[in-house]
């Protein structure tokens, strides 16, 4: 089975911003008659420094539970900063609160802390052993740091336990996926699983259409890549990865206008370049490399960078 590496995958990633001390207000004290749960979510601080004191007031007579209905609608929805406030009131009122503080560790997972989420997601699985969303995050924080053995042993475990769970097959699949090799088969038949439970979302045909591109299936791609940018047309991920599918099946006009459409010409010349490069056509990745340089000399070092990268393994392969 012929496989390639690519310089981007189909998962979504969020850069880190900084988060101020942070401390949990009316929960218990810590002492030592309060369990280590208690004394965890204690030392917690969901406060940050000018955070909106009006929605924090606006929201302080709801309940609970609707706390934390709504702080998974605004983590869906990218809200992070609502969700954070959400989830903060309703541990304020029930420390017990385990899908409220699994949701604040998924909010720092979102914002890059990962520290922090790995801990709130530790202390969610010590007091709810068999909560979802924490051993989720957990085994994205395993993977972005290429622990995959850890990744995929709480994922398949997971999956055992909710075989027909549209998140967990996917997040597993997209390990395999990272794991590459004989894994990619069964990272296959899962993408597909998820299409058929989710046959509207658009990042289930972006993720099968990944896969075929990692099998160098890349005539094959095109489709499911065409179908995901029908579903979600800005999608700038599905872009891209459609035009390294076309550039793959030797169509590099096409790829040359949809990498223009998303990252302007120079970069699109660089992509191309670099996706030549990792195909051993040397020649061909040479021409790209210095093609973007003459359209942006000075604003795009990228492509200087990966010309000399290329005579670099030139260099090497000539001794």
């Amino acid at each position: 089975m012929k496989t390639a590496n690519f310089p981007f995958h189909s998962t979504l990633f969020f850069k880190g911003i900084g988060l101020a001390a942070f401390l949990l207000v009316g929960t218990a004290a810590c002492t030592s008659t309060v369990d280590p749960y208690h004394q965890r979510i204690a030392k917690l601080n969901v406060q940050e420094k000018g955070e909106d004191a009006y929605t924090r007031d606006k929201i302080a007579n709801l309940p609970p539970e609707e706390l934390t209905e709504k702080g998974l609608a605004y983590l869906n929805q990218g809200s992070l900063e609502l969700a954070r406030l959400h989830f903060s009131a309703a541990l304020q009122k029930k420390p017990d609160a385990t899908a409220a503080l699994a949701g604040l560790g998924q909010v720092f997972l979102a914002r890059g802390s990962t520290p922090q989420a790995r801990e709130i997601f530790t202390t969610v699985l010590e007091k709810d052993p068999q909560n979802m969303a924490a051993q989720l995050g957990l085994a994205r924080i395993a993977r972005s740091q290429g622990d995959y053995p850890t990744a995929q042993n709480l994922l398949e475990k997971l999956q055992a336990n909710y075989p027909e769970t549209p998140v967990v097959i996917s997040e597993l699949a997209i390990t395999y996926d990272s794991i590459g090799q004989d894994k990619l088969g069964f990272a296959e038949l899962l993408h597909q699983k998820f299409i058929s439970l989710r046959p509207d979302n658009p990042s289930g045909y972006n993720n099968l259409g990944f896969n075929y591109l990692l099998q160098g299936r890349y005539t094959d791609a095109i489709p499911l890549f065409s179908r995901a940018l029908a579903l979600e047309p800005a999608n700038m991920r599905s872009k891209n990865n459609l035009a390294t599918a076309f550039l793959l099946n030797n169509q590099e006009v096409r790829a040359l206008q949809l990498f223009e459409d998303t990252l302007g010409k120079p970069a699109a010349y660089n992509n191309i370049g670099y996706l030549y490069m990792t195909q051993g056509n040397w020649d061909k990745a040479e021409k790209a490399f210095k093609k973007a340089l003459e359209l942006n000399p000075v604003f795009y070092p990228r492509a200087q960078q990966n010309l000399d990268r290329l005579n670099s393994l030139r260099s090497q392969s000539a001794q």
